[in-house]
């Protein structure tokens, strides 16, 4: 006879106290038991894992939520940007404007205006393209930093320009104190003009290097502009040259000449300004009558006086 196993199909668990005859017993079916376990587990499984789930939902519902607004905060930001640039480049544009007419003013030619492009080098094609024409930037942070590059370029080539500008201005204003443009002779009418014409003395066409203005013997004659006495003829033969002459070098290449005088005023070294009275005029020298003869030089070369006489 074989005995069968014994089955754990049940759990008695038996409490003594402290008397002999006092205790407590409690039994338990261990299937149940475990399939309670069980369900125990599953369901705290379950609600761990779907806590989680929720928890990681709402997480990332945040995180999105807070990048979506940081998107459009940014992309607002840039719009705002975009629109500065913009005006910014429409405030270069008149400040390139104005600088070529300021070079046009002053005179600086191309060579000076291109020396003093320091960017110019700078600039790839790429940049000078869109530094021409509109850009779309896409909210693009590398095409607007070049974008921005390019506009910095071009103000620092017309700040560059500017003052070199205002070098030339500065140098031009100190010029015109030094080149003539009065007529020597207050109210007088020009007799005869620069140019050929014909010489009254020998009846032959001759180039005529200054233009002559009518003055009554003893008119004042004044400097045309500011500069040094280089020359005085007071000796003279009659009916010879230019009679009593003075020569003041202005600098800067020019010099004038005032012929026929009756009477000089100054010496050789003597430093003359504009309307400071050097002579009074006449009809010594070649002359047929009381005048003045003056010239202009520029380097070495016969000018019209009428080009510069602005009173």
């Amino acid at each position: 006879m074989f005995k069968k196993p014994m089955r754990l199909d049940k759990i008695r668990l038996i409490f003594f106290s402290n008397g002999e005859t006092d205790f407590r017993q409690f039994e338990f079916n261990l299937k149940r038991m475990l399939w309670i376990l069980l369900v125990v587990v599953m369901i705290s499984s379950s609600l761990f894992l779907g806590s989680t789930a929720i928890s990681n939902s709402l997480y990332q519902d945040t995180t999105n939520s807070t990048l979506s607004k940081t998107n459009i905060y940014l992309k607002k930001k840039i719009k705002t940007l975009h629109s500065s640039v913009d005006k910014l480049n429409e405030k270069i544009n008149v400040l390139e404007k104005d600088t070529e007419d300021l070079e046009v003013l002053v005179g600086l030619t191309s060579e000076e205006a291109d020396s003093q492009m320091v960017m110019k080098s700078l600039l790839s094609n790429k940049d000078l393209v869109m530094a021409s024409m509109p850009v779309d930037y896409e909210y693009r942070a590398e095409q607007m930093s070049g974008y921005l590059d390019v506009l910095e370029a071009r103000i620092n080539r017309a700040t560059t320009l500017q003052s070199v500008i205002e070098d030339k201005f500065l140098q031009t204003q100190k010029e015109i104190k030094y080149i003539p443009s009065i007529k020597p002779v207050m109210g007088a009418r020009i007799t005869d003009k620069f140019g050929i014409r014909k010489d009254p003395f020998v009846e032959r066409v001759k180039h005529h290097n200054g233009i002559d203005l009518s003055a009554r013997y003893g008119t004042k004659i004044y400097a045309a502009a500011s500069g040094k006495v280089e020359f005085v003829r007071k000796k003279y033969r009659l009916n010879k040259g230019y009679g009593k002459v003075v020569i003041v070098n202005h600098g800067y290449g020019y010099k004038t000449l005032y012929g026929h005088l009756s009477k000089i005023l100054v010496k050789p070294g003597d430093k003359v300004d504009r309307w400071q009275m050097i002579g009074r005029s006449g009809d010594t020298g070649r002359a047929t009558g009381p005048h003045l003869h003056y010239e202009v030089w520029h380097k070495g070369k016969a000018q019209n006086p009428e080009d510069f006489i602005l009173d």
